[in-house]
């Protein structure tokens, strides 16, 4: 198949949509195909591709809606036939996918990370005219859409995303705690995410407050970008300044994960959580809020433990239960880094990518 990823995200972003898409790219352009990646100039996303061997193209996309621009990747598409667009953001659909559906691209994709879809003029003619099928990581998220009568849910394909399994080998819960500066017998759970509120960080600081406050030591680290300010001030007024480390953005997290006790997810909104499945590939036991499809990957006291969503309390009682029971620390590590395998692997993403648009290209 001749392919086309098109991501117009500002050149220095990196998220879990631009690594979805250099993951998918790379593994279609590995498994034989002809795949080309649009983007904006110097992007970062564009050079993970690049590095993996996939053919890159770069077009400064900035308006929502521009005739220039169409136009350019009209001529881009008559040039390089393609069967398939997938585009990222509803700007690619205006822009690349308009394009390509004049040039005569046979099927155009976007791909919906998160439940971001509105019941409004421009959208209901993009997905009447323009867009062919959804693609999206999350059962909870199709099930949102069914909310908008003008898409069919048998265009909406739930493929779940993948994640590598990393070597371990060498790896130690020292170099987290080097990192914090804490003993290595001190309890300690890890948070991981950008800091605004969709993740419900301020729930982790006070069910790490909660823990404290019932007598029993315990180090936070939360690892991710965004202003830290808010979430210091927080655990000021919770009295835990002392007991929560914020790392930043990372580009060791896998490295990181492997180091506490518990991985939590605390989000209050998520499509399918990526980061509870790198947690779960390096062995590390997972605590997680039931935010999107959170409890489709988890099977509550089987291979990790679920909670509501906003209650620190319940959150708190089973973090602090778990890290009570190595036990069932360690089983919960072997059933998550199992399910990893068996159901959440790249080939397992990429093989059932290739099988959608095989299917749809005829």
């Amino acid at each position: 198949m001749k392919i086309a990823f098109m991501n117009s995200i500002p050149s220095p972003v990196w998220r879990g949509g631009e690594k979805w898409m250099v993951t998918a790219a790379a593994g279609l352009h590995d498994r034989g195909h002809s795949v080309i990646c649009i983007g904006k100039p110097d992007a970062v996303w564009l050079r993970k591709a690049r590095d993996r061997g996939v053919d890159t193209r770069e077009y400064p996309v900035r308006m929502d809606f521009d005739p220039v621009m169409i136009f350019r990747l009209w001529r881009f598409f008559r040039k390089n036939k393609r069967d398939i667009l997938c585009c990222n953001f509803e700007k690619d659909v205006r822009i690349g996918g308009v394009a390509a559906k004049l040039a005569g691209v046979q099927k155009i994709f976007v791909r919906k990370g998160l439940a971001l879809l509105y019941d409004k003029a421009t959208y209901r003619w993009a997905y009447r005219w323009v867009v062919d099928d959804i693609i999206t990581p999350a059962l909870s998220i199709k099930k949102s859409f069914k909310q908008f009568e003008w898409i069919n849910q048998e265009r909406i394909h739930v493929v779940p995303n993948g994640v590598e399994i990393p070597d371990t080998a060498g790896w130690s819960r020292k170099y987290l705690c080097n990192e914090l500066g804490v003993s290595g017998e001190c309890p300690l759970v890890l948070g991981a995410g950008r800091l605004f509120e969709q993740k419900g960080f301020e729930y982790f600081l006070e069910a790490v407050a909660k823990i404290k406050n019932g007598g029993k030591q315990i180090a936070c680290a939360i690892a991710g970008g965004g202003d830290t300010a808010p979430y210091e001030k927080i655990a000021r007024n919770l009295k835990i300044e002392t007991d929560v480390f914020f790392l930043g953005e990372r580009n060791d997290l896998r490295r990181l994960m492997y180091g506490p006790d518990i991985f939590v997810l605390s989000s209050i909104d998520e499509g399918l959580p990526n980061v509870v499945l790198e947690a779960m590939s390096v062995g590390t036991p997972v605590v997680a809020t039931r935010a999107g499809d959170a409890d489709v990957i988890i099977d509550d006291m089987v291979n990790g433990i679920l909670a509501p969503v906003k209650d620190a309390g319940c959150l708190a009682e089973k973090i602090r239960w778990l890290l009570d029971n190595k036990d069932m620390r360690m089983r919960f590590s072997e059933q998550g880094l199992s399910t990893v395998k068996q159901r959440y692997s790249i080939p397992a993403m990429v093989g059932s990518i290739e099988k959608l648009f095989a299917i749809k290209t005829g």
